[in-house]
């Protein structure tokens, strides 16, 4: 069991950092956008790269987030059923599903984006939309590393639904609960400062 949360606590720790390190790309996709506005509607000179790089700077932290939002719980679920289950049978109910769904679907994934991405180094790739037409493989190799993460993430999930249905310990799924509780508090936090901001405008 030691070595089940080394492995828990590792890949966790991972995508907790980065999501703490790719957050601050929000401000950088906010500037960008009040760049934009100015300089189309005030100063009637819209730019040609803001279109690119705002999808560029807005899937670098989307897509590197998916994993901590697997962490805390963050995804949709449909509870109709896993809400009415004792804390063991709902983690026997998930394990099942990370093995039958998750690993086969993002493994497939995986096993297929490696040639692609592969090829887009080796050639330089561009992409085909937009004005300024910029190197893509950058983009394409975040959203593979994302996807190795989110990945990752769904093994230590797995682990932490094996550890309970082994032992009946309901300290990963009470701990998933916390974290989602805070970060929707953080959410709704969060909206509540931008209703104010907004209101003082």
């Amino acid at each position: 069991m030691k070595a089940l949360h080394g492995v828990i606590r590792v890949i966790d720790f991972i995508n907790e950092k980065t999501i703490r390190a790719v957050q601050w790309f929000v401000l950088i996709l906010v500037l960008i956008l009040m760049y934009e506005v100015v300089m189309r509607y005030l100063l009637g000179t819209p730019t040609l790269w803001s279109f690119d790089a705002t999808y560029m700077v807005s899937s670098f932290f989307l897509a590197l987030g998916m994993a901590y939002t697997l962490q805390v719980g963050g995804h949709v679920n449909i509870d109709v059923i896993s809400e009415r289950l004792s804390v063991r049978n709902r983690a026997i109910l998930f394990a099942v599903l990370f093995l039958v769904l998750f690993f086969p679907l993002w493994g497939l994934l995986l096993n297929n984006f490696v040639p692609h991405l592969l090829r887009s180094w080796r050639i330089g790739e561009r992409a085909a939309m937009g004005s300024v037409q910029p190197i893509i493989y950058p983009f394409k190799t975040w959203i593979f590393v994302s996807c190795v993460l989110l990945f990752l993430q769904g093994i230590s999930e797995f682990l932490k639904n094996l550890y309970t249905v082994i032992t009946g310990d309901e300290y990963y799924a009470a701990k998933t609960i916390r974290q989602k509780a805070q970060a929707e508090a953080e959410q709704r936090a969060a909206e509540q400062r931008a209703q104010e901001e907004a209101a003082y405008e």
